[in-house]
């Protein structure tokens, strides 16, 4: 994950939380987190021993490895975490990869806020959010050379409700602040449909062409 990236999800969280980091790339936000004393802890997640091994070293190069746990398992099915957490981030991965750890997290761990930043098909996991009764508090769409990013930070206690199939496309709170980078991401997407004939020969891609071109943010919201 880049530091651009990086940057936009420390914005997100208050000073001296408590934050669990799903597939901490070798701590790279860790490090940002407790340096800027937005964290005083962080427990950092990864699957694969490698970059656990390389989280570890990370730390102690910056003398943090006190200030976090680092755990080595499968998102968030483990039970060493019995603190209430303030955020959890999962970042850096598809949509159904984020879905599928929110479907085996363990009853145990209570988490505040979510902050997610999927790599692909935001509408997906928003549809999830939806059918959960998560709400959305804060939206925002990041671009890094030629490709955009969504960001959604969510919680079941406050935000606004996903309610119909618009705002499970484009996110609540971006038709309700349609930002200019916003705007240009799916006018991206309308270019790469129409450039390469995709709605032609698949009708679910044509009707999301319709919808697309419409770009009347602002009436999606009400519907």
């Amino acid at each position: 994950m880049k530091d651009n990236r990086i940057d936009f999800i420390i914005n997100q969280i208050q000073t001296k939380s408590i934050v669990v980091d799903v597939g901490s790339d070798h701590a790279k936000l860790a490090i940002k987190l407790l340096k800027t004393k937005k964290a005083i802890h962080v427990y950092n997640i990864e699957l694969n021993r490698a970059p656990y091994l390389i989280t570890i070293n990370n730390l102690k190069k910056n003398g943090l490895l006190n200030q976090t746990t680092n755990l080595l398992g499968n998102g968030l099915q483990m039970d060493e975490i019995n603190e209430p957490i303030d955020y959890c981030v999962i970042s850096g991965m598809g949509s159904n990869n984020i879905i599928d750890i929110l479907q085996h997290k363990s009853k145990k761990i209570h988490i505040k806020t979510f902050i997610f930043l999927p790599n692909n098909y935001p509408n997906i996991l928003r549809k999830y959010l939806k059918e959960q009764n998560y709400k959305v508090r804060y939206e925002d769409v990041i671009k890094e050379g030629k490709y955009y990013y969504s960001l959604m930070v969510v919680s079941k206690k406050q935000g606004l409700m996903i309610k119909n199939k618009y705002q499970t496309y484009f996110g609540p709170y971006n038709l309700k602040y349609p930002t200019l980078t916003f705007q240009q991401m799916y006018q991206q997407r309308v270019d790469y449909i129409q450039n390469n004939k995709l709605h032609l020969h698949n009708q679910l891609i044509n009707q999301e062409l319709n919808l697309l071109k419409e770009q009347k943010y602002e009436n999606y919201w009400n519907r």
